[in-house]
């Protein structure tokens, strides 16, 4: 690998762990907002599929569940992958483009299961 595309590499790593940052103060699912009283706008996982924590492209309605919210406590990087309905369409063309945040979220987190 020549220096130039090493630095891009290294530029978009940096890029995503920001982004995986940002979105965790931003987005960190800890408890249905249900429970409190408020209504929660529903939520895609677009992460890899796991067994037993949540299928790509699954939506939750009434918060997230245990299991992902666990998930995301020890890969952090997922909760980037944890979109509104709305950005769902914006977020799988992302994540099938090389080089942006969310695909190398995916590949990061699919690499650690």
């Amino acid at each position: 690998m020549n220096k130039k595309s090493s630095a891009t590499a290294a530029s978009a790593e940096e890029t995503a762990a920001r982004t995986t940052e940002n979105q965790a103060e931003r987005e960190t699912p800890t408890a249905p907002k249900s429970a409190k009283g408020k209504k929660t706008s529903p939520q895609v996982y677009c992460g890899p599929t796991v067994r037993g924590v949540a299928k790509q492209y699954t939506v939750f309605s009434g918060g997230i569940p245990e299991e992902l919210t666990h998930f995301i406590q020890t890969h952090p990087e997922a909760a980037g992958l944890v979109v509104p309905v709305e950005k769902f369409a914006q977020t799988r063309r992302r994540m099938e483009t090389a080089g942006t945040a969310e695909a190398i979220l995916y590949h990061k987190i699919k690499s650690e299961l």
